[in-house]
């Protein structure tokens, strides 16, 4: 395949880079000029690079138009899902029309299949476990944002001719991950010989290891299925005290962990579960990853490569 990855200099995106690479797949990468690109420097040789934002799309159509892609992965995102984000306007003013103009020029550079990573959060008020069937209720304007360029995507696709799957990912973790997110945080915290103040750690969450989720996406890009929107997680719920207790058994069971220490915020979110069952059915695609051995290759991630943590 010919591909073109946005986001490619992040968690998500730089996994889906390297495993495109590594199976002999021409790959584009969409970054912005004063990316950190270490997440994918094994590769970077074997990497085309279009320097833009997703504001500025339109001014890639060139270098778009000239790589011809037949897949595009779409995984950036202006502010990503962060509190501090997520009523930012640039929500709404940088994602929807860059994501839209994305669309528009891959296609006429010829695309034929468009995979647009969505969020849990367009959800807002859910049932358990979630379905793609369910309403969407999006309380912030980063969900409304995601929720309308799904929308929109997928109208699009059907107008031009091309396949689409939009992607609600639940919760991945890994290696490289963002240093600020719950499974890094508490590694390198006890990596450090430190005690990590949490919640009570009772939310029972839909963990999902780098790979396993890569592995969707590739096969989203490679199997007939029709135009759709899909949950992507485990399907396997877990409390969040389970997963530090396993982070703690990897690294030494006699640290000590302050759960309860932090209270829970207003609007926590204490139940996250994917049915995957539409994933499966259409690709044959499921979880190979089991949460003990995806924790072990994170932490055994961050006790090696711990000099990379604190660039992201």
């Amino acid at each position: 395949m010919h591909c073109l990855v946005t986001g490619a200099s992040g968690f998500l995106g730089s996994h889906l880079v390297r495993k495109l690479v590594d199976e002999g797949h021409e790959v584009a990468a969409l970054v912005r000029a004063s990316s950190d690109l270490w997440r994918i420097q094994p590769v970077v040789n074997h990497v085309r690079f279009i320097y833009s934002s997703l504001a500025d799309i339109p001014t890639a159509a060139n270098a778009i138009a000239d790589f011809r892609p037949d897949t595009v992965f779409h995984l950036a995102w202006t502010g990503g899902n962060s509190s501090k984000f997520a009523n930012d306007d640039a929500q709404i003013f940088d994602n929807i029309p860059g994501s839209l103009n994305l669309l528009r020029i891959a296609h006429q550079a010829g695309a034929s299949r468009f995979v647009y990573l969505g969020s849990t959060v367009e959800y807002g008020t859910y049932q358990i476990p979630v379905r793609e069937t369910d309403i969407p209720q999006p309380f912030n304007l980063y969900g409304q944002a995601k929720l309308a360029v799904m929308r929109l995507s997928e109208a699009l696709c059907a107008q031009y001719g091309m396949k689409f799957a939009g992607v609600r990912l639940f919760w991945a973790y890994g290696p490289m991950d963002d240093k600020l997110r719950m499974i890094p945080s508490v590694i390198t915290k006890l990596l450090n010989r430190e005690r990590p103040s949490l919640t009570a750690g009772t939310q029972i969450w839909d963990f999902l290891y780098v790979e396993d989720a890569v592995r969707a996406l590739l096969a989203l890009a490679s199997c007939q299925y029709d135009s759709s929107i899909f949950n992507l997680g485990s399907g396997v719920p877990v409390s969040i005290r389970d997963v530090v207790l396993q982070i703690r058994k990897q690294i030494d069971p006699s640290l000590e962990i302050g759960f309860g220490e932090v209270p829970f915020a207003p609007n926590q979110v204490m139940h996250l579960e994917a049915d995957i069952s539409r994933l499966k059915a259409a690709t044959g695609w499921v979880p190979q990853t089991s949460l003990q051995d995806g924790i072990r290759r994170t932490v055994e991630w961050y006790r090696s490569q711990g000099e990379h943590f604190d660039r992201n």
